[in-house]
């Protein structure tokens, strides 16, 4: 290989990379949510419930009753020791903010402080208790959510391995 195709081929990867970094920390996205029972879909709110709220900002974006403070407050707890379990010590400065309960599932987000990206992700009360179910950035495994009974709302497609697709649920 010459030595043009090698300083193309570098120039080409910082330009991806720069590109990269611009849109990642420039843009945000922003999921769609379809109601149960409505074809439309919506933006959901932008308020977000985290550890430092207090219970009157506390919210439902399917409006079900609100969660009490408390409920958010054991979802929260619940999704950091998931992470933490899961990723390290490290995880444990992580913001971890509430998108959506329904039901005795929820999702939301989290991000490191010092971070430009975060994740998203999934929890199920089982037997009472939060558990998370799912955190990442990826498609989510039809066979993770199967058991917990996601809305679709929440989860509107998935990775079905058996069959090597994405499948609109």
């Amino acid at each position: 290989m010459n030595e043009k195709a090698i300083v193309f081929g570098i120039v080409l990867l910082l330009v991806g990379l720069g590109g990269g970094y611009y849109f990642a920390t420039n843009y945000k996205l922003v999921p769609q949510i379809s109601p149960a029972g409505s074809g439309s879909t919506t933006t959901p709110d932008t308020q977000q419930t985290s550890e430092s709220l207090t219970p009157t900002s506390t919210q439902s974006i399917t409006g079900s009753p609100t969660p009490t403070a408390d409920e958010t407050a054991a979802l929260i707890t619940a999704v950091k020791a998931g992470l933490v379990a899961e990723h390290g010590s490290n995880a444990s400065s992580m913001n971890v903010t509430v998108s959506k309960i329904q039901g005795n599932t929820a999702k939301g987000g989290a991000i490191d402080p010092g971070s430009v990206g975060g994740a998203m992700w999934l929890a199920a009360k089982v037997g009472g208790i939060w558990k998370l179910v799912w955190d990442g950035n990826g498609t989510i495994s039809c066979d993770i959510i199967a058991p917990y009974n996601f809305p679709i709302s929440m989860v509107p497609e998935c990775w079905d391995a058996a069959n090597g697709k994405s499948i609109k649920r």
